[in-house]
């Protein structure tokens, strides 16, 4: 019997090579051996999407949708109560802990309303720094005003009218102090007088053991005209309450901080009027509230966040009642 012999298979046709295409453009240079090629690397990691930034928490998310409803008829930069945002934020223990890091790292101010000692208004640290800028301007603005009128009847400013200006110009300096070196370093609700001193003059805070009188010479820089400048602009406000110091507020936020309560009042005595004190959410907003310039929708939020209204759902829409004192 004859053996069948395998073959060994053909060898694969071999393609012709494209002639090489003739270039202008450089080879590049070999690396050397164990390197890499940085170029190319460096080339990638740029192509790279950048790393996102951190998300800011929920606290501030919120105090940031408040701030845009916020009426702009109140004539002062935005700020919302913590009722507010318990009313956004389900969490309100989380909410309480969010507002405390905002806080800390001073990308919010909490500002004592005068007329309750437990409760403050929140307002971004940069609107308030705005507050401050333009109350500068404007006290500028006056000043320079005054000594234009001032110089017009004798014709030609003299000596005194030079010393007045250098110290508009050298008090005029305690809203920079405030805003550089006083709200960074302070971020609590008040700041005592030694340390207000201190701060503004750009000496470190005292530390716990150093003496009282010795941290008041430290702030001898920072005189008491710029304590009072920032108390009649609105900035500060005298602590009654406790010890020798100060609350930070809100310029020119007298009647908008008188909103607050006069509001709440207000609408809780038209609800209470009625039969039953309640109200579809729908009517309520159309009444104009005469002692308040928030508005009705800033004191709607405010008061379901509070509790002092219910916000019961209906097949017409919300109904707002108001809750019982004491349960």
């Amino acid at each position: 019997m004859s053996k069948i012999v395998t073959l060994p298979p053909p060898p694969p046709k071999r393609r012709r090579l494209a002639p090489p295409i003739a270039t202008n453009q450089q080879e590049p240079a070999e690396t050397p051996a164990g390197h890499a090629d940085t170029a190319s690397f460096e080339h990638d990691f740029a192509a790279e999407p950048a790393a996102p930034e951190a998300l800011p928490n929920d606290a501030l998310v919120a105090l940031q949708l408040l701030n845009s409803r916020f009426p702009a008829v109140a004539g002062v930069a935005p700020f919302a109560t913590c009722a507010q945002l318990y009313s956004v934020l389900a969490d309100r223990t989380a909410a309480d802990r969010q507002l405390e890091e905002l806080r800390r790292s001073n990308t919010v101010r909490l500002l004592q309303l005068p007329a309750s000692r437990d409760e403050c208004v929140v307002m971004l640290t940069a609107d308030y720094v705005a507050a401050v800028q333009r109350c500068k301007e404007e006290l500028a603005a006056r000043s320079q005003q005054q000594q234009q009128q001032q110089q017009q009847p004798h014709g030609g400013g003299g000596g005194g009218d030079r010393n007045a200006a250098g110290h508009a110009a050298g008090a005029l300096e305690a809203f920079a102090w405030f805003a550089e070196r006083v709200l960074p370093a302070c971020t609590e609700v008040m700041v005592t007088h030694g340390e207000l001193l201190q701060l503004l003059s750009g000496a470190p805070p005292a530390r716990p053991g150093q003496p009282r009188r010795q941290a008041d010479a430290a702030g001898a820089a920072a005189g008491e005209p710029h304590v009072s400048l920032l108390l009649s602009q609105g900035l500060l406000t005298r602590h009654t309450g406790g010890p020798d110091g100060y609350l930070f507020s809100m310029p020119n936020a007298g009647a908008a901080v008188r909103s607050v309560a006069a509001g709440r009042q207000e609408i809780l005595s038209l609800l209470q009027r009625r039969r039953q004190p309640e109200l579809l959410e729908a009517e309520l907003l159309k009444r104009k509230l005469q002692r308040s310039v928030l508005g009705v929708r800033w004191h709607v939020t405010d008061m379901v966040g509070g509790g002092a209204l219910l916000r019961i759902p209906t097949a017409v829409g919300p109904l707002l009642r108001a809750a019982k004192r004491g349960g």
